[in-house]
């Protein structure tokens, strides 16, 4: 498996991100019975404009099984906006790579921010094994509660 930057603003990327995103949070509206999910409503188009960095995950074959996606918030302020993985290719490391991989690239980085929602407990254990602690729980719309969870940098040893 080999992680690479992808130029979400390419067609060709788009429609690859596209064609990822929608059965992996098909799969998150089946778990957690919602099934008009916000990226469930994105296009190749508003993937194109949505300004965030993406990591994508290619297999043997060079198909895209996982992506991440991420935001900068100031200097060194980041939020993960995306996490998908390839139904079929779940459970096999992928969204760990990605998350290796995004936290690795912003070494300067003195907070990061994901949020997540509340009954997808195999996001949150994934980010939580990564050091991200709950911070609040919020109600956007009345069948979602998403979880903000956030993760600091450890402290120098002195």
């Amino acid at each position: 498996m080999e992680i690479q930057r992808l130029d979400i603003r390419l067609r060709e990327s788009a429609e690859e991100v596209w064609a990822l995103q929608h059965p992996a949070y098909r799969v998150e509206a089946a778990l957690i019975g919602v099934p008009d999910l916000p990226p469930l409503r994105d296009t190749i188009q508003t993937l194109q404009r949505c300004g965030e960095s993406f990591f994508g995950c290619r297999n043997e074959e060079g198909e895209l099984v996982g992506a991440v996606s991420y935001e900068r918030e100031g200097a060194e302020r980041f939020t993960i906006c995306r996490m998908m993985v390839r139904p079929d290719c779940m459970r096999r490391g992928i969204g760990a790579r990605l998350m290796d991989n995004v936290l690795a690239a912003e070494p300067s980085a003195s907070t990061w921010t994901v949020t997540a929602e509340i009954r997808n407990l195999p996001a949150l254990r994934l980010y939580e094994r990564y050091g991200f602690e709950r911070e609040e729980i919020f109600q956007p719309v009345s069948d979602i509660t998403l979880v903000r969870l956030k993760r600091r940098p450890a402290p120098a040893n002195l």
